[in-house]
């Protein structure tokens, strides 16, 4: 059987760490400057953290697929090109009809800057992590996406990015996805929604460098300010990120992820 090849795009160490903790360290070591390799099932993984913000991501996408990972004979050759860039992480609902800690697979995404197309994640690679999960009695719902490069933080706002036609936000999906178009591979998008259409957020904005890092100083100055509402949001990002490692412990062991692979139940 092929192994496949998967880069998993995070934003945070804290949403990377389901997918160090289901799969295995590969012998090989790291293969791209500061990405984890990694093993589960069929399948290898790198594990990049990209930092927050379409900015920062762009940045990490192009340079973890820009180079060369693969390059000492593992997992199909050298210079093998990955079959496919998952982006995982959490999400903000922009439709009272998702509810925190429901998974979402994109089926494409948007940005804020309307000059830019619509990025199709893969259709077949979808439909089988949908199918999936639905088989093993997980939830999924496809969904548009829209990545945005400032929080969401209150209803109004979420319901501006609502008319969009997407059904939740982020902050980093559509760059990845983009520089994964650009280097010809499938992208795909699993999130788990962590803040809902009604939920008030700390105002992070105010602590966001324009590279993705925060200000420790103004973010401290945030947590201070709003602690009710950090408390909060803390507790339903673990809960949110509980039932993700959930979906994620099926999905990569599983045999999905190469485009010849058949469909679920076909």
């Amino acid at each position: 059987m092929r192994m496949s090849l998967v880069y998993v795009f995070a934003a945070s160490e804290s949403e990377a760490k389901p997918v160090v903790q289901i799969a295995e360290s590969s012998s090989k070591g790291s293969s791209v400057s500061g990405a984890k390799r990694l093993r589960s099932g069929t399948n290898e993984f790198v594990l990049v953290v990209g930092g927050i913000g379409p900015r920062a991501a762009r940045a990490r996408a192009v340079e973890a697929l820009g180079s060369s990972p693969i390059s000492d004979g593992s997992a199909g050759g050298p210079g093998r090109k990955p079959d496919a860039v998952l982006v995982i992480g959490l999400c903000g609902a922009l439709s009272s009809s998702l509810p925190e800690t429901q998974i979402v697979a994109y089926t494409e995404c948007l940005c804020t800057e309307e000059s830019r197309p619509a990025l199709r994640c893969s259709p077949p690679i979808t439909h089988r992590l949908i199918e999936l999960l639905k088989s093993r009695g997980i939830a999924c719902d496809p969904v548009t996406g829209i990545t945005s490069p400032r929080v969401a933080l209150t209803k109004e706002d979420r319901v501006a990015l609502g008319r969009s036609g997407a059904s939740v936000v982020d902050m980093e999906s559509y760059e990845i996805l983009a520089v994964a178009a650009e280097a010809g591979v499938s992208g795909l998008v699993l999130r788990v929604v962590s803040d809902s259409l009604d939920r008030e957020m700390p105002d992070f904005n105010r602590a966001l460098m324009p590279d993705g890092t925060a200000n420790r100083r103004r973010l401290a100055r945030v947590i201070l300010g709003s602690p009710l509402r950090m408390a909060r949001l803390l507790v339903i990002s673990k809960r949110a990120m509980g039932h993700f490692a959930k979906a994620l412990e099926i999905i990569l062991p599983a045999d999905c992820f190469a485009l010849e692979t058949p469909a679920i139940g076909k």
